[in-house]
This record gives C-alpha cells, structure tokens and sequence, in this order.
C-alpha cells in the first residue's frame, strides 16, 4: 500500500503546473472507476478449518475492475461527506469437491458484488493540487450467484443459482484511503489509493474463506 500511496501523490505532483484550482463547491457529483489490487478469496492448499487439516481445492482471481457513481457533499473545517456505489464482478473455480454439489467434479462461481462507502474526507488546499485522507465504513452484499459444474462424463455443463460457500451476503467494515484532488478542464479528479478492512466472513469452506484485507486504486471524476 506505501508504493501505491507514492503512486497516487506522484500522479497529482505532476498537475502542479496545469491552471489554478477553483475554489470548493457544496456538492459535486461524478464517477469512480479503479482496480482492485487483492483478491476477494484466500485460498491455501492446507489449511485448518473447524480444528482439522483439509485440502484445498479452490482457486480464484483479483477482480479485474471497479466502478460506480459518487458524490461529495461539503462539510466545516475543510471536511468533505464521499458516499460512493461500487460494483464488482467476481468469482473463483473449485476442482474435486467430492459432493459440494452432489457429484465430484469442476465448478465455475461468479458473483455480483456490491460496496457502499461512505467516508469523511480531510483536505488541506495547495494551490493547485488538495491532498486528502479519508476514512469511514463500507457495506458489501452479493448477489447474482452462478455456478458452472462440469461433472465427469457429462456431455453439457449443470448450472446452480447459489453457492455452498456462501455464510453471509452482506459484510461490514471499515475503510482509510489518501489520495490528491485537482482539476483538469471542467472536472476534478481524485486518484487514491484505499484500504478496507472487512469485519466478517462472506464465504467460507476448507481451505477457503473470504480475504478480509482488500486495496482499491482508484480514479475519481467529479463536475
């Protein structure tokens, strides 16, 4: 997280030269669209879980996009209100599960993952640029499951709408970023990097379990 918050600072250091910054509004509204720099799932080919050694036969993939709609609302003392809506895709693979599904066999999940953060923003204006630090909490659920078994013999693929890891659809935790605001034409933009801690498990299963550490580089673009 230090060389992605090294990135973020450098990114704003190079507008110290574009046109002045203009001077803060009420409310702006606008998008953000980053990449997810963890994985949503941790995996381990043995792993203790409920007190016995198993094998873990699940693989996943950091989610390859993030985006959604943002707003900003201005507050005292240079104090900003950032609620945001996110979306993700996500997903992993499962090989030789033995009856997970009632047959052994490979399986495909894919799922829809919604955030909502809401953080109080601190900035400090430097001429062109404002640096900022936030930090708040975040609300996750999921949603749209899909799951592709590929059973041995089978000709065509079995699709299942839900998943057996699943423990909870909806998580809660709290979130810190930094990053840099400054303006560009009409609009702002605020490259960050962010930190979430998540507090409870979505998914679990031997040798599986959701990663409750996530990083997001993100781009804001407000008007």
């Amino acid at each position: 997280m230090k060389l992605l918050s090294l990135a973020v600072f450098a990114l704003g250091a190079s507008t110290l030269f574009a046109q002045g910054y203009e001077s803060d509004k009420p409310f702006t509204f606008g998008f953000k669209v980053g990449v997810p720099v963890t994985d949503m799932f941790a995996s381990r080919n043995t792993s203790l879980f409920n007190g016995n050694l198993a094998d873990s036969n699940y693989y996943s993939s950091v989610p390859r996009y993030t985006f959604g709609l943002s707003g900003e609302f201005k507050m005292p003392k240079h104090l900003r209100l950032e609620v945001d809506g996110l979306y993700k895709r996500a997903g992993y693979a499962a090989s030789n599960t033995g009856d997970i599904f009632g047959g052994s066999g490979d399986y495909n999940t894919k799922m829809n993952v919604w955030e909502i953060p809401a953080l109080l923003k601190t900035n400090i204006t430097l001429g062109h640029v404002r640096p900022f630090i936030d930090f708040g909490a975040s609300l996750r659920h999921v949603s749209s499951f899909q799951t592709t078994g590929y059973m041995p013999g089978a000709i065509y693929p079995t699709i299942y709408n839900n998943s057996p890891d699943l423990h909870n659809r909806n998580s809660y935790g709290g979130v810190a970023g930094i990053g840099i605001t400054f303006k560009f034409g009409v609009f702002e933009l605020s490259p960050e990097a962010r930190y979430t801690r998540w507090a409870n498990q979505s998914f679990a299963a031997p040798g599986f379990r959701t990663n409750l550490d996530q990083g997001d580089v993100l781009l804001g673009i407000s008007f």
